[in-house]
């Protein structure tokens, strides 16, 4: 959650689960311009879950929390409330602080709207009822229907992903094909399932974690092998839906970069775009106000096919939003691409500082005279021996080998 710390501006207060390590807000605020010392950072009192390492929502409909910032506002206005997450609990907060009418959509929050912005389920209704292309396959309540679904996609041969309605970053999906040596890109695993019985065998052992419970849905739909992930974002705000930004979403099998541009022609380019925008549409009216991701497969024959919606700040939404519009600068992504990596595997440093100052010490670093480096983008985390970080080059076989070079610094002999 520390890459929130990159859409900071002057005289901020920030919300965070945890105090962030001095030398990473220097860090970031040197490079985004803000005065580091008109920020304030105020953690919670109620303890964030050790697990998640996200704010609960007890957390911020606690009301000391509102307190606390009103303190720290010293009778300052409040101008604008941007939620990481729309969840409920932030109305609370921003009614407590007397800032309603500065949190965009406000009633739709107050009423659990963020429930609806995240559900994979939801999603598939409102993108075919907009016109959206998505991939066939069925919105399920009950096994007996998955089982339909599944068995029906199964026999035309096609492989197929479930998907827990909340899962994320890959973690909540499962691919399951008729043929061996299909890849799970974006994917927990491939379960191998040939026929009705063995469809019905693995619902039954699997149900549970697939509905979490049985409180949630399933959704059922075809696999499209060896296609590439995307993303198209928009800002949904009053006077209409504002474009931000488009990237490619690479998996190996799971989440495991960005890239920001996409290399795609101009035909696909604006077939992701126009698809995302029907995507946003109906929330739109229904009163949905904030960054909403529009995700879609392209297919080895080009078709653009959507798979689901998040709306939140995204993974995606500080890499051409901050970084790249106000650290490389307007007009980046006519020269410059921006390689988003996620924790990296087998690095070993001891801090953020360390991992800093040998990136530095290598000659890797972001420079702003030639716009081209290495920008880390969270703080340290200690269980990872990292941070996120973001190549930025003239193209991406240049990203490329900066990150190799990287794994060279941080890989352990």
């Amino acid at each position: 959650m520390n890459h929130f710390v990159w859409f900071a501006r002057d005289h901020d207060v920030l919300v965070l689960p945890e105090i962030p390590e001095e030398s990473f807000l220097r860090y970031v605020t040197e490079h985004t311009g803000v005065d580091r010392r008109t920020l304030t950072v105020i953690v919670p009192p109620t303890p964030a879950s050790s697990q998640s390492r996200m704010l609960s929502r007890d957390q911020l409909a606690d009301p000391r929390l509102a307190t606390e910032v009103l303190a720290a506002l010293g009778g300052r206005p409040v101008e604008q409330v941007i939620p990481m997450w729309p969840d409920a609990s932030v109305a609370v907060l921003a009614e407590r602080l007397g800032a309603l009418a500065a949190l965009p959509g406000h009633a739709f929050i107050d009423q659990g709207g963020g429930a609806i912005v995240s559900s994979k389920a939801v999603f598939r209704a409102v993108a075919a009822g907009a016109g959206a292309p998505i991939s066939p396959g069925a919105v399920c309540a009950d096994a007996g229907a998955a089982e339909d679904a599944i068995t029906r996609l199964i026999e035309q041969g096609h492989s197929v992903m479930v998907k827990l309605e909340y899962g994320a970053g890959g973690g909540g999906n499962e691919v399951l094909s008729p043929v061996e040596g299909t890849r799970p890109v974006g994917a927990r695993r491939t379960v191998l399932l040939t026929d009705r019985g063995q469809v019905r065998e693995y619902l039954a052992q699997h149900w549970d974690w697939l509905t979490d419970g049985g409180s949630h849905l399933l959704v059922v739909e075809r696999y499209f092998n060896d296609s590439r992930a995307y993303y198209a974002e928009f800002h949904i705000e009053d006077q209409g839906i504002e474009f931000g930004g488009i990237g490619q979403l690479m998996h190996a099998p799971r989440y495991l970069a960005e890239v920001t541009p996409p290399e795609l022609d101009a035909e696909l380019q604006a077939e992701l775009i126009e698809g995302g925008r029907k995507v946003c549409t109906p929330l739109h009216a229904m009163g949905y106000r904030g960054w909403l991701s529009a995700d879609a497969v392209i297919t080895p024959d080009r078709q653009v096919v959507f798979t689901e919606w998040n709306g939140r700040i995204t993974s995606s939404t500080h890499a051409y939003h901050v970084l790249g519009e106000v650290v490389v600068g307007p007009g980046y992504a006519k020269d410059r691409v921006l390689l988003n990596n996620v924790w990296p595997r087998g690095w070993a440093t001891p801090s953020f500082a360390a991992m800093r100052d040998a990136i530095a010490g290598a000659g890797l670093a972001y420079d702003p005279a030639t716009r081209t480096g290495v920008l880390i983008v969270s703080g340290y985390n200690e269980a990872r021996h990292g941070a996120t970080y973001c190549t930025v080059a003239p193209d991406l076989d240049d990203a490329w080998e900066v990150n190799q070079r990287l794994g060279e610094l941080f890989i352990p002999a």
